[in-house]
């Protein structure tokens, strides 16, 4: 399709009379349509696999925050789309998230690995529309954030784990670019000190690029060790 516009563009400029109001105006995004995908991406027929983290030798670069008892392991900011491509890492993985319990000591990673209980990955999609002054889409793209939830330590709490943002069906028509980033704003026990249910606030920013302007947006979401998902009106 963005070579069907850029032709058009060629052939239209090529006509009498032809104004640059007309290429400025197809060059300008005026707005941004987002609505949930039903059937998100196959994450949910795929073989559930729990992916704790282990701790590098360094945790510290690892460790995103710590608070009410709970430590995130994993990137707190990460891209998800670079220039209009998917970023995927050197080994082919999606960065994730986990929000586990804090444990102290030399045991950790030993500790970590008793944990049980993980439901089957949950999953909830956007898709991105970006459209022209003529209402035509020139960037357009899906994410989807995925967890597994209710992990157990030693028979107690519910945690998170393998909190990720993936990117799909990414289109962008001449003239166009765009980003998007993935952020952990915060942690937190919403649950009680004896039985603690781990949360998170994730949040996915956007920012889309004409010719002729740049259109920023941003979107947060909640997730919690019971399996709750939802989105937070920014």
């Amino acid at each position: 399709m963005f070579k069907s516009l850029f032709i058009v563009m060629l052939l239209v400029s090529s006509v009498p009379g032809f104004s640059q109001e007309v290429v400025d105006q197809a060059l300008v995004i005026t707005s941004v349509e987002v609505h949930q995908v039903e059937n998100p991406v196959s994450v949910l027929n795929q073989k559930v696999t729990v992916e704790l983290p282990s701790l590098p030798a360094n945790p510290v670069d690892e460790i995103a925050m710590y608070l009410d008892g709970l430590i995130a392991i994993g990137k707190k900011i990460w891209p998800i789309i670079d220039a209009g491509r998917p970023v995927i890492t050197t080994t082919g993985l999606i960065p994730a998230l986990s929000v586990l319990p804090h444990i102290e000591g030399d045991q950790t990673k030993a500790e970590l690995h008793q944990m049980a209980n993980w439901s089957a990955p949950k999953a909830i999609s956007y898709r991105i529309s970006y459209k022209n002054y003529f209402e035509s889409e020139v960037i357009g793209f899906t994410y989807t954030v995925f967890f597994q939830h209710s992990g157990s330590y030693k028979g107690v709490g519910k945690y998170i784990t393998s909190l990720k943002v993936q990117a799909s069906q990414i289109y962008a028509s001449w003239g166009f670019n765009f980003d998007a980033t993935s952020e952990l704003i915060n942690i937190a026990n919403v649950g009680s000190t004896e039985e603690p249910v781990a949360s998170a606030i994730l949040q996915i920013s956007y920012k889309a690029r004409g010719l002729v302007n740049e259109v920023r947006n941003a979107q947060s979401f909640y997730v919690d060790g019971n399996g709750n998902m939802k989105p937070l009106n920014n």
